[in-house]
């Protein structure tokens, strides 16, 4: 029996490859998702996975020997999320590459986004892309296909687009607008997935995936709106500014401005193919537009990505340091217990006795917060800090600081996860939670500082 890892499997393009992969008798599939899911076959077994865990995700993956990747994080992960979504979408991919290799993972499958060539690009392409080169600088063969607007129910860009023509008889349309695109279906999308898996004369290369017709997002509309019976009239005005577009469809569609903006923010770049990344087997891109709507629009659900938000009062804080040349993610976490003593003096203070750093506030005997370096799951290039105590540490089992190295040791990445404070919630989102931004941003202006004295020796 073939066991394959999908993460992001609850998602309309996870749900729709399980449903295709089963068809093959010899596939047991491992389904990844946030929330509890209950499995409805018996060759589908269904993990509660939090792909910020390095743990969790390694324990998933034993046993599996291929795995798709679908996962894209622009959605809060907790109460409160502190970072950006592309860091945030780097450390899940860092994350999987290291369980992968721990596992023995021989593929990988990333459907990523459409990079258009010579241009800069927006973050939510520029994430793609990071996701990308973290996967294909593994040791681990990865195949990456490249996918603009995929034409499914409940795709969070298609369900965007369906809000905005049932709930506007007339658009006021910016200049992006008339960027051109060519709109994947769903079952084409899955077509190529499962080939990805089953012919190895695709694996370990890049290949753009799209429909057979080019057309502008204006004449999307006009599609959209002909094939669910409603009148939209469209006028252009050039000089609406992209910051204004995304805060109007946020209000429109209802759907969280976390998911909007960097959606929109891609829709000035053209999402056409390349000749360089051509799919071998055009018969799996075959699907028109009118069909791909047709089939999309019968089976849409309402959106649920607000559901999804987590209820515990948790935080995940995430920012990207830059690491000095011929250093490493140790070294980074020592320098971080030398400098604290140094940058708190006053009414806090800070001491470090081996592996365990404190925090006082003016006596040694009032700890507000201890840090404890794990020896066993530390490695020079990921340094594991659990918080084990201190008043201002409210109950959990997790709780974590890490430095890891990302993107082939151009950056370290210092993450908080599954920090659970003692405060009361609001008090601490406006004290707590800003000191530690005010103080991971001194430390990453002090690694700065280490990198510009690089330069002048």
């Amino acid at each position: 029996m073939r066991k394959i890892l999908i993460a992001g499997a609850s998602g309309f393009i996870g749900r729709a490859l399980i449903e295709r992969l089963l068809q093959h008798s010899d596939i047991e599939i491992v389904a990844l998702s946030r929330s509890e899911q209950q499995s409805q076959h018996p060759r589908v077994v269904w993990k509660k996975c939090d792909l910020f865990s390095l743990k969790d995700i390694t324990e998933a993956m034993i046993g599996c020997e291929e795995g798709y990747y679908l996962v894209h994080s622009m959605l809060p992960s907790a109460s409160l999320s502190q970072g950006t979504f592309y860091d945030f979408d780097l450390i899940m991919a860092d994350n999987f590459i290291r369980a992968g290799a721990v596992q023995n993972l021989r593929h990988i499958i990333y459907l990523g986004g459409m990079i258009p060539p010579n241009q800069e690009l927006s973050w939510h392409l520029k994430s793609r892309l990071e996701v990308e080169r973290t996967f294909r600088s593994s040791n681990i063969k990865t195949t990456v296909l490249r996918a603009g607007l995929i034409i499914g129910p409940q795709g969070s860009s298609f369900t965007i687009l369906e809000r905005l023509i049932k709930r506007l008889p007339v658009m006021i349309c910016p200049a992006w607008t008339k960027t051109k695109s060519q709109p994947l279906a769903l079952n084409d999308c899955i077509n190529v997935l499962e080939r990805s898996l089953l012919d190895e004369k695709v694996h370990g290369k890049i290949y753009d995936i799209a429909g057979p017709e080019v057309v502008t997002y204006q004449e999307l509309i006009l599609r959209v709106s002909a094939e669910i019976r409603k009148t939209t009239r469209l006028f252009t005005l050039n000089i609406i500014p992209l910051m204004m577009s995304r805060w109007w469809i946020t209000f429109i569609t209802g759907v969280p401005k976390n998911l909007v903006y960097p959606l929109v923010l891609s829709l000035k770049h053209e999402m056409l193919p390349s000749s360089l990344h051509q799919w071998p087997y055009p018969g799996d891109l075959q699907t028109g537009l009118e069909n791909a709507l047709a089939t999309a629009l019968e089976t849409t659900v309402p959106h649920t990505a607000k559901k999804n938000r987590p209820v515990e009062k948790d935080v995940r804080s995430i920012q990207r340091l830059v690491l000095p040349d011929g250093r490493n993610a140790e070294w980074v976490a020592n320098t971080y217990f030398n400098w604290l003593p140094t940058f708190f003096s006053t009414l806090v203070k800070v001491t470090v006795v081996g592996n365990r750093c404190t925090f006082y506030l003016i006596h040694p005997q009032i700890q507000i917060l201890i840090l404890s370096k794990s020896q066993e799951r530390s490695t020079p290039d990921r340094q594991l800090l659990y918080v084990v105590g201190g008043l201002l540490a409210g109950d959990m089992e997790r709780g974590r600081l890490e430095f890891r190295e990302v993107l082939e040791h151009r950056y370290v990445m210092a993450a908080l996860h599954e920090f659970r404070p003692a405060l009361p919630w609001y008090i601490y989102r406006w004290t707590q939670a800003i000191v530690h931004l005010i103080v991971m941003k001194a430390f990453a202006e002090h690694l700065k500082w280490h990198v510009i004295s690089q330069k002048r020796i």
